[in-house]
Formats: structure tokens, C-alpha cells, sequence
């Protein structure tokens, strides 16, 4: 496989769809472990997605001769005043993107954090609470989804094209 910048963007995204598919798959299943299963996958496209974001940073850095080739963050360089010391209409764009909350990539970048973040130890209930709840019944924040993850890769393909194809001389 060539050395190039683009082949670890194409990649990422080849392995986002395959993880993306594979957990559409298990959640048809009626396997005992789809739960476990399907959490696999879904981080596992999240790392995916996650990795593309960073390899297409890293294509729009290596075009314009940015000091962005050693970037190991999205957050780092999206969020951070990196953007604005690397004026360019695409870290413009994902830039924003990542600073709204509603958008793919800043669903994308919320879940990222999250699985990063360690685990938060719940108060446990006593038994004489009368108000005892099951685990399961409590609404905790609304997790990323498979539907998220596939608006995420056709937006993420997407903006590589097109990104792409503004990069290419004529």
C-alpha cells in the first residue's frame, strides 16, 4: 500500500462502514450478546470515524504545508486556536462544525469524549428507599447511535471528495 497521507483517511472510513455493518448485523441477532456486541462495534466505528476526522486533518495539513502532521487530537486542532493560526476554508468548516453540539462531528467528538472519560461509580440505593428505581429505567444522556454513525461516515466521505477535489491541480 502507497505511503500517502490519504491511504489512513481511506482506510478509517473503510473500516468505520465495516464496523457500522457489522453492527447493524448483531442488532438483528437475537444472540445473548448483542448488548456486548453491539457496544464493540459501536466504539469500534467511533474509533474509525474518529481516526478519519484526524487522517483528513492531516491530508488538508500536508496540501497546504501546515505544522499539523504530528496533530494526535481532533480537539486539539479543531477546537483549540490551531484553526485560526491555519487560515483554510476546510478547518474553517470543520472547525464550526465541531464547536456545534447538534452537528455529526460534534456528536462525533461528544462521544469520543465520553468514551474516553473513566467510569463514573453510581450512588447505590438504599433498601429502604421508597423510591427505588431499576438501573434501566433511568434516562441517562441519549447515547450515539448507529444512525448517527452512518451520517457521520456519508458525511465524512463526502467532505474527503470534496476536499479532494479542491486539492487537485488541473
Amino acid at each position: 500500500m502507497a505511503n500517502e497521507v490519504y491511504t489512513r483517511t481511506n482506510q478509517a472510513l473503510f473500516f468505520a462502514r465495516k464496523a457500522i455493518a457489522s453492527w447493524h448485523e448483531v442488532s438483528q441477532s437475537g444472540a445473548l450478546d448483542t448488548v456486548t456486541l453491539s457496544a464493540y462495534h459501536r466504539e469500534h466505528a467511533l474509533f474509525h470515524l474518529y481516526r478519519g476526522v484526524l487522517g483528513l486533518i492531516h491530508e488538508v495539513a500536508d496540501r497546504y504545508r501546515w505544522p499539523l502532521m504530528d496533530a494526535r487530537s481532533v480537539e486539539a486542532v479543531l477546537l483549540g486556536d490551531v484553526a485560526a493560526r491555519c487560515p483554510g476554508p476546510e478547518l474553517a468548516e470543520l472547525s464550526e462544525l465541531a464547536g456545534s453540539a447538534d452537528t455529526w462531528l460534534g456528536r462525533l467528538l461528544g462521544a469520543w469524549q465520553k468514551l474516553q472519560a473513566p467510569p463514573v461509580p453510581q450512588e447505590a440505593k438504599s433498601a429502604s428507599d421508597d423510591l427505588i428505581i431499576a438501573s434501566s429505567a433511568v434516562a441517562g444522556s441519549p447515547e450515539w447511535s448507529r444512525e448517527d454513525a452512518q451520517e457521520a461516515v456519508a458525511a465524512l466521505a463526502e467532505r474527503v471528495n470534496r476536499y479532494r477535489e479542491g486539492m487537485v491541480e488541473w
